[in-house]
C-alpha cells in the first residue's frame, strides 16, 4: 500500500531517496534493526512473517468469536459475550492497522532498495561504458595509420554498443565513400552523395540519428541502427553508422553513449590525416634530397668529362710541333665538347623555364614539315632517322617546342635504344587528334621504369653510365602538356621502344 503522501519515484531526487540513512530509517521501522543495510529478499522475508502473523491473528480472533457465541452469558463471574466479542474486533481493529502500517513501510523500503539498486546497476553500467570509452581512446591513440585507425574505431564502437556490423564514411567533396566496414565488406567503396539517405542527412545536419524500424539498401535490412556525425573543430569529416542485432533495438541512451565516442574517433582520425600528409611530405623531401644528390653527382660528372676534354684541347693546342692534321682533329674535339657542355646547360636552363614561365598560345604547325626537317639535320650528321608520315599533318602546339620534343626523343633513341630510329606521324581517325611516335629498336625499358622515365634527373641502374643528366624526357614531358597534349612510353611493334606523343589536331592554314 503506498503512501499517499509520498512522492513517486521517479519524482524523488535520486541522492535523497535513495540515500543510506533514508534505509536505514524505514529497516529500524519495519524491525530490521539487525541489518546494518537490508536486501530486498530481507524485505520479502519481513513481509512474510508480517502477513503470516496477522492470518493467524485473525483465525484466532474469528475462533475466538465463535465461541464466545456459544459462551453462557447468565452465569455470574464470566465475562459477557458481548464484551468479548467487542473486545476481539478493537483487537482485530488494532492489529490490522499496526499491519498496513508496516506494510507502507516495507514498501517504502522496497523503492528505496529498488532505487539504489537501479542507481547502482545505472552507475555500474556507466563505469563500464566510461571504461570502455577509454580503452577505446587509448587504442585508437596507440597507431596513426589511418587504416589501421579506422579499423580500430569500427571495432571498438561495435564492441561498446554490442553489435557486429556497421562502417565509417568518409566525406570527399559532396560525397560520402565507405572507407571500412564490418559485417558487410562488399560496402566497401561504395559512394553516395550528401543529398540522400540517412548518412547524408546526418551529414547536412550534423546531428545524430538513431533509426527505428526497417531501413537500409534491399540487401542489406536493418530494425535499428545508429549515425553518427564525426566533426573535427567544426569540419565534417564523415559519419559513423552502427547497425543493431535482430533480438535488439538501440535507444536514445545508445546514441548518447555513440556520440560520446564519436568526439574521439573524429579526433583519431584528424591526427592521422595529419599524420599521413606529414609523412607524404616527409616521404617527398627525402625523394627530393635523393634526387638533389643524384643530380649534383651526375652534373658535377658529366660537367666535369667536357670542361677536362676542352681544357685539354686547348693546352695542347697551344703547342708549336703540332701538324695541321692534329690540329684540326683537337679543333673538331673542342667543339664537340663545348655544343656537349651547351646542351647540358641548354636542359637546364629549359627545366627552369618550363616551371616559371606561362607559356605563350599555340598556333597550327605542320608536324611532317618539322619531322622531314629534323630528320635531315640528323642526315648531316651521319644518323640516319627514318620518317613516315604524310604530307600535310597540322597539329596545335608551339614551333620550338615541337621541334625540341622531337629533336629530345629522337636523341634519346640514339642514346639509350638502337638505330633504325622512326619519327611516325598519323592523324586519328576522328580527326580530333595526332599522334607523334619516336621508335627505336633497342632492349626496351623495363615496365618498373616506365612510371618514373619522365621524372626529373632520373636513369635507369642500365642507363647510369650513358653521358646524361636525365632531364630530356623530363623537358618532354613538360614541353607536352605546354601543347595540351600528352605523351607516354609503350612498346614497339618490332622491338624497342615507342615514345608517344598525342596532340590535338589543328586546320591547315593558307596564305
Amino acid at each position: 500500500m503506498q503512501d499517499e503522501s509520498e512522492p513517486p519515484a521517479s519524482a524523488r531526487a535520486p541522492g535523497a531517496a535513495s540515500s543510506p540513512a533514508a534505509v536505514v530509517e524505514q529497516a529500524r521501522l519495519v524491525g530490521l534493526r539487525q541489518l546494518a543495510l537490508p536486501t530486498l529478499e530481507d524485505v520479502e522475508r519481513r513481509r512474510l512473517q508480517l502477513w503470516l502473523v496477522s492470518l493467524l491473528l485473525l483465525v484466532g480472533a474469528v475462533a475466538t468469536m465463535a465461541m464466545a457465541s456459544l459462551w453462557p452469558s447468565a452465569r455470574p463471574g464470566f465475562v459477557s459475550p458481548t464484551v468479548l466479542r467487542l473486545s476481539m474486533v478493537a483487537l482485530t481493529a488494532g492489529f490490522v492497522a499496526y499491519t498496513i502500517e508496516k506494510e507502507r513501510h516495507l514498501r517504502r523500503l522496497t523503492r528505496l532498495l529498488v532505487d539504489e539498486r537501479v542507481l547502482s546497476s545505472a552507475l555500474a553500467n556507466r563505469l563500464s561504458e566510461v571504461s570502455a570509452l577509454l580503452e577505446a581512446g587509448k587504442a585508437i591513440n596507440s597507431v596513426l595509420e589511418l587504416e589501421s585507425v579506422l579499423d580500430i574505431i569500427l571495432g571498438s564502437a561495435t564492441q561498446l554498443l554490442r553489435s557486429d556490423a556497421g562502417s565509417i564514411m568518409l566525406l570527399e567533396g559532396a560525397v560520402l565513400s565507405v572507407v571500412c566496414a564490418q559485417g558487410s565488406d562488399e560496402l566497401l567503396g561504395t559512394e553516395s552523395s550528401i543529398d540522400e539517405g540517412v548518412a547524408g542527412q546526418v551529414a547536412r545536419s550534423r546531428e545524430a540519428a538513431l533509426v527505428s524500424g526497417s531501413t537500409g539498401g534491399r540487401r542489406h535490412q536493418v530494425s535499428s541502427a545508429l549515425c553518427v556525425p564525426l566533426i573535427r573543430r567544426d569540419e565534417l569529416l564523415g559519419v559513423l553508422n552502427i547497425n543493431g542485432r535482430e533480438d535488439s533495438a538501440f535507444t536514445e541512451y545508445d546514441l548518447r553513449a555513440l556520440s560520446l565516442f564519436a568526439e574521439q574517433a573524429a579526433a583519431a582520425i584528424g591526427n592521422a590525416r595529419l599524420y599521413e600528409v606529414e609523412r607524404n611530405h616527409v616521404a617527398e623531401l627525402v625523394e627530393l634530397e635523393t634526387r638533389k644528390t643524384e643530380f649534383l653527382a651526375a652534373i658535377s660528372h658529366d660537367l666535369r668529362t667536357p670542361l677536362t676534354s676542352l681544357v685539354a684541347c686547348t693546352k695542347m693546342m697551344q703547342r708549336r710541333t703540332l701538324t695541321s692534321l692534329q690540329r684540326a682533329e683537337l679543333t673538331d674535339m673542342a667543339d664537340r665538347q663545348a655544343s656537349r657542355l651547351a646542351q647540358m646547360i641548354e636542359d637546364l636552363l629549359m627545366a627552369a623555364r618550363l616551371e616559371a614561365e606561362s607559356p605563350p598560345p599555340l598556333a597550327g604547325i605542320n608536324a611532317s614539315d618539322v619531322a622531314h626537317d629534323l630528320a635531315a639535320e640528323y642526315a648531316v650528321t651521319g644518323r640516319t632517322v627514318e620518317v613516315d608520315a604524310a604530307n600535310e599533318v597540322h597539329v596545335l602546339a608551339r614551333s620550338d617546342a615541337l621541334r625540341r620534343i622531337i629533336t629530345n626523343l629522337v636523341d634519346n633513341a640514339f642514346k639509350y635504344g638502337g638505330a633504325p630510329v622512326r619519327v611516325v606521324v598519323a592523324a586519328d581517325p576522328d580527326g580530333e587528334s595526332v599522334l607523334v611516335s619516336v621508335i627505336d629498336h633497342g632492349t626496351g625499358i623495363a615496365p618498373a621504369d616506365r612510371a618514373r622515365v619522365f621524372e626529373r634527373f632520373f636513369r635507369s641502374d642500365a642507363h647510369r653510365s650513358t653521358a646524361g643528366i636525365g632531364l630530356g624526357l623530363s623537358i618532354v614531358q613538360g614541353l607536352v602538356a605546354t601543347c595540351s597534349g600528352e605523351v607516354w612510353v609503350d612498346d614497339s611493334d618490332g622491338g624497342g621502344t615507342a615514345v608517344r606523343i598525342r596532340l590535338r589536331a589543328a586546320e591547315r592554314v593558307t596564305f
